[in-house]
This record gives structure tokens, sequence and C-alpha cells, in this order.
């Protein structure tokens, strides 16, 4: 840690609890990374500039901050920490063009944008660097530079994002591959430290070189007041709050209580599917589980495990077997796991795509992709019965099937998705319907492989085919039914 320089007297009411935390970690040489995501309002970019200018100001540490248009910066980042600096009557830094220049030249705060691929590679001589909006950060520009920091004691990187997306390569390959362990929510000895019981958390990984947080408005004292009085109550960003949670409940999710989802941008497939309505927690019972499968490679093979209680239909967890597991025999042991650790000892049902059930020619013994998938699971010790149709469920009158039961309950029967499944559930509301009804299953490309897949709709299509038979005859006289109207 560099030497303490300069004393810098401050009234703690001018700061958040994450100002702290903060704080706390960029002075912790042991921290390499400080992750902080969180909803709309919760001052994330304030606190964290105020903390870099005062950790700048008192042990000389440089800044480079990063966000991915310069364009933007003036108006975003750069203006907050000139409020923050303002704030705090913090006249050692001189703004500057893409500048914080400090006095003595030893701790300036630079800022650039990552549309230059350049200029990720000048960042070996600063102590902290922040990268603001972190979610518009393209992974490799992240690897590059977490190859580029070295040389001085105590560097580290800095994010902040909202989660607008449980998809984003920040949760899939970075925060879901560690192991975290709950902190507690106040600094010992600091007043006023304490961030909300109820929708805020810091997390530490396995390494103990990484510190997350997650913040919402509530953290927020200019927005809720100060605890012992004072701050500001804004009356209308509560107001606006209450209004998305009445009528616009999957932002209010996202943006009040800083969980991620989403944006729906209208034409999903699946219209009356609500996370609000149909999400919830769920334990699994005493009955039997059914496996419904997408064989897809990329970007996941897909597992969903589901149970039929009185007449509702519930999926109680997902398996998304990514590489190295996206395929037949690993994503069969990845689920056999799960079994083990419920002490699982009915048997199994398997559902899934019917273009699974054909024969693979470079199988040495011509095994189809739910023969491998089914043996492996038999070969655990499990019973397992095969329940994959021989054709597929036509798309627009599965969809409007299963619309129905969301939304009216279609002859007594409901649907509950796990609120431990939120790969489904963002699947559920990402994917779109084509002009003629089906699914609409757009195409991108892997920046790093090079292989092209479909992002979308591999969930919905297993809990199509799930749906579909074991309500077969329900399917059947629900298409005769509409076939009827149709004529009529």
């Amino acid at each position: 840690m560099a030497n303490f320089t300069r004393q810098y007297n401050f009234s703690p009411k001018g700061f958040n609890p994450l100002f702290w935390h903060v704080l706390q970690a960029l002075l912790d040489p042991s921290i390499r990374f400080i992750k902080v995501e969180g909803g709309s309002s919760a001052a994330k970019t304030y606190s964290i500039c105020q903390a870099l200018l005062i950790a700048g100001f008192q042990h000389e540490y440089s800044t480079m901050v990063f966000r991915a248009q310069l364009v933007d910066i003036l108006d975003s980042v750069y203006s907050t920490f000139k409020m923050a600096k303002d704030g705090m009557e913090l006249d050692y830094y001189i703004p500057q063009q893409n500048l914080f220049k400090g006095k003595d030249g030893k701790s300036d705060i630079r800022f650039r944008g990552l549309d230059d691929d350049e200029n990720i590679k000048g960042i070996a001589k600063f102590n902290f660097i922040y990268f603001n909006e972190w979610n518009q950060c393209e992974e490799y520009v992240w690897d590059q530079a977490k190859l580029r920091l070295r040389g001085l004691p105590n560097q580290k990187f800095i994010c902040d994002w909202n989660p607008v997306s449980s998809k984003l390569w920040q949760y899939e390959n970075d925060i879901d591959t560690q192991e975290w362990t709950d902190l507690p929510l106040s600094i010992e000895g600091r007043e006023f430290s304490g961030l909300d019981p109820e929708y805020s958390f810091k997390r530490t990984n396995k390494a103990k070189d990484t510190i997350w947080i997650k913040v919402t408005y509530r953290d927020n004292y200019w927005v809720v007041g100060r605890p012992w009085g004072g701050g500001n109550i804004d009356t209308h960003a509560l107001e606006n709050f209450e209004v998305l949670r009445l009528k616009k409940p999957n932002l209010y999710r996202i943006y009040a209580n800083g969980e991620r989802g989403i944006i729906r941008t209208g034409g999903e497939f699946w219209k009356q599917f609500d996370e609000v309505k149909h999400v919830r927690k769920i334990e699994v019972a005493p009955t039997t589980i059914h496996l419904s499968c997408d064989q897809n490679a990329n970007p996941y093979v897909t597992v969903g495990a589901w149970q039929y209680v009185n007449k509702n239909i519930r999926q109680i967890n997902e398996f998304p077997c990514r590489n190295p597991d996206n395929n037949a025999i690993k994503a069969a042991k990845r689920v056999i796991k799960w079994l083990d650790s419920i002490d699982y000892k009915d048997v199994l049902y398997v559902y899934g795509d019917p273009s699974g059930n054909s024969q693979n020619t470079i199988d040495e013994n011509n095994l189809s992709w739910y023969d491998k998938f089914i043996s492996t699971l038999q070969e655990a010790g499990y019973s397992v019965f095969r329940r994959i149709g021989k054709s597929h469920p036509e798309v627009a009158r599965s969809a409007e099937f299963v619309n129905d039961i969301y939304e009216n309950e279609y002859d007594g029967y409901s649907i509950t998705i796990g609120d431990n499944c939120p790969v489904s559930i963002d699947d559920y509301i990402s994917v779109k319907e084509d002009k003629d009804g089906a699914m609409l299953k757009t195409k991108v490309k892997d920046k790093v492989t090079g292989q092209t897949y479909e992002p979308f709709g591999h969930f919905s299509d297993a809990k199509r085919y799930f749906i579909c038979k074991i309500l077969e005859k329900e399917f059947t006289a629900y298409k005769t039914r509409k076939s009827n109207v149709w004529m009529v």
C-alpha cells in the first residue's frame, strides 16, 4: 500500500453506506477485484467516485476510468466525478479534458473509451482501473485488461453495472463460476455503514481476492433519507418505483430491487408468462421427476427438471450444460450429481427433441444422443422411461396451449417456474414470436470461438416438449377445439 500522505477531515453525513465498503476494499492489498451491481438510484457510481477521489488524494493512487464509448464519458461518469469532488469540497483535483489532474501530478484520474482497443494497453502504470457500466464491456477486453495490470502494489479493478440480464457474460463466465460467502453488511467501528439487509448483499469469493456488492435505492440516503435524520426523501423517485411495482413488475424487479432480469421489448413468444406471477421458490416434492432435453451443444445442452403435482406443472431445476459439459454423458452426470444430493430414489421420465432419437453414425455403437443420456442415468442406478414424441409438437399451437395455461389455467392446470432457474426464466422472457406464430430463433456469432448459435429458445423448446407430452390428451383436445372454432 502507498504511504499515507495527506489528511482530509470529512463528515460521515456526506456518504452512503456503499462508500465505506468500497473505500475499505480499495485500501486492502489482498483485494484485486471490487464488483458493484444494483438497481437504479442506488448511487453506485457516485459512491465509487467519492471513494476513488479520497483514496487518490490520501494515498497518491492513480485511476483509469473506462466506459464503452468515449463520447459518453463527459455527460456520465466524468460529470459524476465532478459532482462528487464538488460535494466533498475537494479542490486537490483540477478538471481537464478527459482528466482530473492531481495538483502534485501523482494521483491523476484519466478517462478513456473502450471503442479504441489501443486504450487498454496503457494501464500498467495505474493503481485502479474502473469499468463504469461493466455490462457494456466485451469479455475479450476484460481478459486483456487483467493481463496488463501489473507492476505496482495494490493494483485492482473496480466495476459497476445494472443487472439487466442474467445472461451477461459477467455472470455466466465470471461471477457464477465462483463460490461466494456472505460478509457482514456493516463495517465494524464505522457507524451508518450498514447496507439494506433485505435486498443488498456483500460477498467474497473462495480466493478472498474479490468483493461483490449489491445495492438498491434503499441504500441511497438521498432517496430514502438518512436513518438518523436529514439527507433527502425523494418522493418523486419513490412514487415512480411504486408505479413500476404495480404496473411493470419486471422493471421493478430489475431497477428497484436490483435483481437479474431482462427488459421486455414486445413480441414475446410466451406472451402470458409473468415472472412475478409464475416464478417462486419451489421445494422438490416427494414424487416423480421428469427431465426434458434439447440436445443442441451451443450455447449449452439443455436439461430442465419438472414435477407434476395436483395439476400444477413445476420446473424445479435447470441444467444449462455449457462446454465442456455440453454432451449427453456429461449432461447426464450433472443431473445425477443433483439427484444424489436430494437423495432421489424414484423413477425418471425423459422427454425432449425427437431429432435426438436419431442414431449417430459417428458413434461406434450407433447410439443416439438419448441412448447415451439415458444409459448414463441407468448406470447410476436409476430406472428411466423414455417419453420422447415421434414428432415435434406444432410450434404455434403448442405456444397457444401453454400460454392459455399461464393466463387462464386452462382445464385447471397451472405452471410454476422455480426461482432457481434464472437461465430458463430469461429464455422465457427473451424468445420472440415469428410472424407466423412460430418461435423466432435469431443466430449470433461467438467472437472468440467463431461458432454461430441460437442464444434463446432452448429451454422454451424443452418446456413445450414436456408439457405437450405429459398433457398429450389435453393438447390434442385443445387443438381440435381450436380448429372447430376456427371452422365455425
